[in-house]
């Protein structure tokens, strides 16, 4: 998608390879950064949406297996904003954390990485004008995941220049999940894009994954297998 706000490939690397609770402290200055100025394809986007959700969900499974998660008893929820300048330089952006609990206090590293992974809005939203950054226009996201009485969510919020562009990036995205499901894909990557759905209202686009709380303990037992 012409367009795109600063990518986050080269920073969201780091964001997709497999690693234990215990050494996430060694990638914070790592992911504390700014992103630098390449675009990222739609695919790509998706592709790293979806192995975030999928980490998450597995790094939740794990704790499980320790005693330190019930996926039928706790809960989380948070909920962050972010405005991103769009400059090649190292103008910090401005990050709002809005909300972040859980009652299963060992959750919180996995939790913590996988905001990371969403600051950024998956390079999906556009440099818009904004109040902040003084001319400078930048990419506006918001995103919040919990997991309540009846479900498990994912939500991502992006800002697009128009309604017509969040309805191209609509269309874009939903041909695109598709590529990645194929008959070698897991069992746990198929139900996440089954339950991953995309919306535009107006000039924002809304990425939503849900899966039914009372679902998460089989869908573990399964994928395990």
């Amino acid at each position: 998608m012409a367009g795109a706000t600063p990518g986050v490939l080269a920073n969201h690397g780091a964001l997709t390879r497999p690693f234990d609770i215990s050494d996430e402290l060694e990638l914070e200055d790592k992911l504390d950064k700014k992103p630098d100025d390449e675009r990222s394809p739609v695919t790509a986007s998706v592709k790293i949406f979806l192995e975030d959700v999928e980490y998450f969900l597995s790094s939740l499974e794990r704790l499980r297996t320790k005693g330190q998660f019930d996926p039928n008893k706790d809960s989380f929820a948070v909920t962050k904003n972010t405005l991103l300048p769009c400059v090649d330089s190292n103008l910090a952006g401005r990050y709002t954390p809005i909300k972040f609990t859980s009652t299963s206090e060992q959750s919180r590293s996995a939790m913590e990485y996988f905001t990371r992974g969403m600051e950024y809005g998956y390079s999906l939203g556009d440099c818009v004008s904004n109040d902040v950054f003084n001319g400078i226009t930048a990419a506006n996201s918001r995103f919040d995941f919990q997991l309540d009485r009846t479900e498990f969510s994912v939500k991502v919020c992006v800002k697009k220049e128009s309604s017509q562009r969040a309805l191209d990036l609509v269309r874009a995205l939903e041909s695109t999940i598709a590529l990645y499901s194929t008959p070698h894909t897991s069992k746990l990557r198929k139900t996440i894009i089954e339950s991953t759905t995309f919306r535009a209202e107006n000039d924002q686009v809304f990425v939503i994954t849900r899966l039914p709380r009372g679902s998460l303990a089989s869908l573990f037992a399964t994928d395990a297998k």
